[in-house]
């Protein structure tokens, strides 16, 4: 019988569960304080985060209503002024928006077509700036030919601007690389390099990509620079 006693002791030990949770409620005893600190903070950062982003989706639709308002003034040439000053304001007013860089981008349009270029070209950069990180690279590819354009239409036929020509023929819009390699050519002819050109044209006859239009009209440039040999008499 003792035996039996002894077995029974030994068998019955202390339950797990009940042991781990006496000591959590001891610490938590212990540290009441610490914990309702804690609980608050993140509470509070919770209510600012919220805050925070129900004002910024606030911002970004004041910042497309105005987007909005502005492009009805670009449709009348009369209002271009006023169209300006509407794009401005909201590049100022909601600078880091999706639609400060559509903004931008249209501001560039409007620069463009008064021929002041310079403005035309700081414009179009800062659409190509914040649209990259967008990641909309069809996008980007038609701000990027702005931009070369810009360039061009200043007077500075640099290499800058063949830089910017090139870097559109490396992104994936195979519809503008008729026009990268006639902004080349271009360059090339108004700073007097004509056998560049010959072969940036060439080049562009050589691209099974281009579009018929684009190799119709390279070609009519490649045989103005390249006349016809005369016939021996």
């Amino acid at each position: 019988m003792a035996e039996q006693r002894l077995s029974r002791k030994e068998i019955r030990q202390p339950d797990q569960f009940v042991s781990l949770s006496v000591q959590i409620a001891v610490w938590i005893k212990a540290h009441t304080v610490f914990l309702m600190y804690g609980v608050g903070i993140v509470a509070v950062a919770a209510t600012l985060m919220t805050g925070w982003w129900a004002w910024q989706k606030h911002r970004e639709q004041q910042a497309d209503t105005a987007l909005y308002e502005a492009k009805k003034f670009m449709r009348t040439p009369s209002n271009r002024s006023t169209a300006v000053e509407q794009l401005q304001k909201l590049v100022n007013d909601y600078g880091g928006t999706a639609a400060a860089a559509w903004a931008y981008w249209h501001l560039g349009h409007l620069y463009f077509e008064g021929e002041n270029y310079p403005a035309a070209l700081t414009a179009y950069k800062q659409a190509q700036q914040r649209l990259s990180k967008a990641d909309q690279p069809l996008i980007v590819a038609l701000v990027t030919l702005d931009v070369a354009y810009a360039q061009e239409a200043s007077g500075a036929c640099d290499p800058v601007a063949i830089t910017s020509f090139e870097g559109i023929l490396q992104l994936p819009a195979h519809w503008l690389r008729g026009e990268a390699y006639l902004g080349i050519g271009r360059c090339h002819e108004k700073t007097g390099a004509s056998r560049k050109a010959v072969a940036i044209y060439e080049r562009a006859l050589s691209d099974n990509v281009l579009d018929e239009v684009s190799r119709q009209t390279i070609s009519e440039r490649l045989a103005l620079l390249q006349p016809p040999p005369k016939e021996q008499g």
